[in-house]
């Protein structure tokens, strides 16, 4: 069970533990209309929690760009466009009659750059009736219950990340029909970055897995043939129901979650239904 910091008298905010292994609810706020004191009770939430989820929020592109700009500077993602007079704000869209949904995969968000996301913010605009949901899944968690053997195996050990599993010429998204993910990037397509497997988060200092099977050729110094069994072995350990939890969404609602520890998968069981949200991101620290 998912548990707020014990340490944070949160005096501003209602923070309801989510079920499962991460996660927690934040009420009480309007993010809109949000002072520097109660933000740092959410910033201490989202550390302790990994996943904060909102509800009943009324946000414009500006104001989901303000309340992102809070936890860093802003990304921009490169392989779809956003929208106009917001650079950093991209909508995800699934007409009732695309096949394919954005995110269908276990992830953490642009991985594949120099600079790993170190957070997401997707707010919820037009959702179905039934399904859509998003899983979530502890990596902290997923490390600590590997064995002393395998941790001291996968330490030091780097992967291979890019985007070219999914946005490259014979990606994942190329012969889809889904229509947002057609804006090109060859340089960014194309990079290959190292980054560890295990993973020290830097502002708690816990140990995670960072090893996601869309966006990691395989691992450093070894070929992929040789790398598939081992990252088959980690992807399929690390999102194990006994490390995830599950948000529904509603009109309205914000989930914002931690890329250096968390790992995601957007639901596609709502055929014939419209799903339509707003996602911002916030670059990585530096150093890696």
């Amino acid at each position: 069970m998912a548990q707020a910091n014990p340490s944070v008298a949160y005096s501003r905010i209602q923070v309801e533990p989510a079920s499962g292994a991460l996660g927690a609810e934040i009420q009480g706020v309007d993010l809109a209309r949000l002072d520097d004191a109660t933000f740092e009770e959410i910033y201490d939430a989202w550390l302790a929690n990994q996943v904060l989820f909102f509800r009943d929020q009324s946000l414009s592109p500006a104001d989901q760009t303000a309340f992102a700009s809070r936890f860093g500077e802003l990304d921009v993602y490169p392989f779809i466009q956003p929208l106009p007079d917001f650079p950093h704000v991209i909508p995800i869209i699934k007409e009732k009659d695309t096949r394919m949904n954005f995110g269908g995969g276990w992830h953490s968000d642009m991985s594949y750059q120099a600079r790993p996301v170190k957070a997401t913010l997707l707010y919820g605009i037009q959702v179905p009736a039934r399904g859509g949901d998003t899983l979530f899944a502890n990596m902290i968690a997923a490390y600590e219950a590997l064995s002393d053997g395998m941790k001291q195996m996968l330490d030091g050990l780097r992967g291979v990340f890019t985007a070219a599993k999914v946005h490259g010429a014979e990606g994942l998204y190329q012969n889809a029909d889904h229509p947002m993910a057609k804006q090109k990037d060859s340089d960014r397509e194309q990079a290959r970055h190292l980054h560890p497997v295990v993973r020290t988060h830097p502002e708690t200092g816990r140990k995670a897995l960072f090893l996601d099977a869309p966006h990691v050729e395989r691992f450093e110094n070894m070929r992929i043939s040789e790398s598939e069994p081992l990252m088959s072995f980690l992807a399929e350990h690390a999102t194990q129901h006994h490390f995830t939890t599950r948000f529904s969404w509603r009109p309205g609602s914000l989930a914002v979650w931690d890329n250096r520890c968390v790992q995601h998968y957007a639901l596609n069981d709502y055929a014939g239904q419209r799903r339509e949200m707003n996602r911002v991101t916030v670059k990585g620290d530096v150093p890696f």
